[in-house]
């Protein structure tokens, strides 16, 4: 078994046991990003059952709004499984998750699949057919943010716990993806706000990335699959009873109940 494995395995573990999110890199591996990838694809298949789907991908770390909530100073990528895919409007169970938070975000949806190469931003929405309002769950474990690396949240998988879709709009329908507002409602009324600007200048530059991060490791985006940009508003953690609404300009709001 491999050190990655092992640390998968050990990773896979903890979740199994509700386990605050205390794990270490092993030693020299703490600013290994290539060795926390080999981990996360590890560990997604003991997430995700014995032939585990791949929706898409999310994006975090993206605004510096996130990047200095988690002392990170650089984006990540996580696997979004199909198992973990909610439409709108979903009701989520938060006894499901040791410490479940939800980010605002924009999720685009691939229509065909991408050139082998570099993509330009100005380019890349070229091969989207749908653009929608999002809740990312996110799941820390109750980790402690002051001991937090890019490499360990990698690793785990980025902390996605799944993805809450809101209707669908095309994306020929949109004319840039800059500069939207956002607005979360926690029941019925505002609690933050934030600018699709804030992620990377435009989401369209994250979904840039993800495509240069895939095929740089040999993958790549299928069309159906989903790329969650990054988040316009900041992880909030939810308890059960409340219900939050995220509303974008331009776009359907997305809808959440906590159970």
């Amino acid at each position: 078994m491999t050190d990655a494995e092992t640390f998968a395995k050990a990773i896979a573990e903890r979740h199994r046991n509700r386990q605050a999110f205390t794990l270490e890199a092993p030693a020299g591996r703490t600013g290994d990003m290539d060795f926390a990838y080999e981990v996360q694809d590890a560990l997604v298949p003991r997430l995700g059952g014995a032939s585990p789907a791949t929706a898409g991908y999310k994006i975090g770390l993206t605004t510096p709004r996130m990047q200095q909530m988690c002392g990170v100073d650089e984006p990540i990528v996580g696997v979004v499984l199909a198992n973990r895919m909610h439409p709108s409007p979903a009701r989520i169970t938060a006894a499901d998750h040791v410490r479940l938070g939800i980010e605002s975000e924009i999720a685009l949806r691939i229509g065909r699949a991408f050139p082998e190469g570099e993509v330009s931003p100005q380019r890349v929405l070229g091969h989207v057919d749908g653009v929608c309002a999002a809740f990312e769950l996110v799941d820390d474990s109750g980790a402690d943010y002051r001991r937090l690396t890019a490499a360990t949240l990698v690793a785990d998988n980025a902390w996605n716990a799944g993805l809450v879709t809101g209707p669908i709009v095309p994306c020929a329908a949109i004319r840039s993806l800059a500069g939207l507002k956002g607005v979360l409602l926690r029941d019925g009324e505002p609690v933050d706000e934030g600018s699709s600007s804030d992620v990377l200048g435009d989401p369209a530059n994250a979904l840039a990335w993800v495509v240069r991060h895939l095929a740089r490791r040999g993958g790549a985006l299928a069309p159906g699959q989903w790329v969650s940009t990054g988040a316009i508003i900041p992880t909030r953690f939810v308890a059960p009873g409340e219900t939050y609404r995220f509303e974008v300009a331009g776009l359907p709001a997305v809808e959440l109940e906590l159970a």
